[in-house]
């Protein structure tokens, strides 16, 4: 060692540390072999990189460059790349693949809460009728309120009654006195003409037949005739004939249709028509 080396002072290592000669001499022996270690390593390094890129894109390579790559494999003790698959279909890959044609969804039968609203039933049809009834056949409301007498229909006017009578109830058939039954019938009126305080208009009517004969030339004589006998048997039972008058309407005022019997027979009548006086002359 070179006695004017002073160590003591830096340390206990420094002799080796700073000492020149071992340094030269450890330098001269490595400086032999430390470019074949760092050789070495690379090439190590590209071996290993190759083997890699090999291992990794080896099977999608498919050039006629690349046909030895499987005996280069072998050599180097590295598994042989698989071929190349086939590219998947778009199917196999889970794709939607829009349909040809476009159908349209079936209905739900059932949504949630929501329920389809039933099919209405078949129409069945209907029974046709096996009569009809004419409106003129049908009863007339009855009014309580009015007076009731039987064979007697009985109307509220303004300011009176009306008190309608069929013909074949007061006269016989071709007559104009007033029958048995007839009288019988105004009887039953008496109460209700009596306790009225007015004029009573007797009313005739016929049906549109022609009448001629030597009593009643038409049907004007026919209507006043039946009228006036009316009046005489209700003077009769007591009646004031002051309150009394007689009027042939003959078929001017026809109820129904005379084209029909049963028209003809509602149109031939007799009307009680009931009015109350004036204030001012009572």
């Amino acid at each position: 060692m070179n006695g004017s080396t002073d160590y003591t002072e830096r340390g206990p290592f420094a002799e080796l540390l700073f000492d020149d000669d071992a340094l030269a001499e450890g330098g001269r022996g490595s400086e032999s072999d430390s470019w074949l270690m760092s050789y070495l390593d690379l090439l190590l390094l590209l071996v290993t990189f190759f083997v890699l890129m090999l291992a990794l894109y080896g099977g999608q390579l498919s050039t006629p460059e690349q046909t030895a790559l499987p005996k280069v494999a072998l050599a180097l003790k590295v598994p042989a790349p698989a071929p190349p698959k086939a590219a998947p279909s778009p199917a196999q890959l889970g794709f939607y693949r829009p349909p040809r044609q476009l159908t349209a969804a079936p209905v739900a039968s059932d949504v949630g809460f929501y329920a389809p609203r039933p099919a209405p039933p078949p129409l069945v049809p209907m029974t046709p009728l096996l009569f009809a009834v004419p409106l003129f056949d049908l009863p007339d409301p009855v009014d309580e309120t009015l007076p009731q007498i039987d064979g007697v229909q009985v109307t509220a006017i303004p300011h009176g009654f009306n008190l309608r009578i069929q013909d074949h109830l007061l006269f016989d058939s071709s007559a104009v006195g007033v029958s048995d039954s007839g009288r019988a019938l105004i009887e039953k009126m008496i109460p209700l003409l009596q306790e009225f305080k007015g004029t009573i208009s007797v009313e005739g009517h016929t049906d549109s037949v022609p009448i001629s004969t030597q009593q009643f030339p038409s049907n004007w004589e026919l209507s006043a005739a039946r009228a006036a006998a009316v009046v005489r048997a209700l003077r009769l039972d007591g009646i004031d004939g002051d309150r009394l008058r007689a009027i042939g309407y003959a078929s001017t005022e026809p109820l129904a249709d005379n084209d029909t019997p049963a028209g003809r027979a509602r149109n031939r009548r007799v009307e009680l028509v009931l009015q109350e006086t004036d204030r001012g002359d009572s």
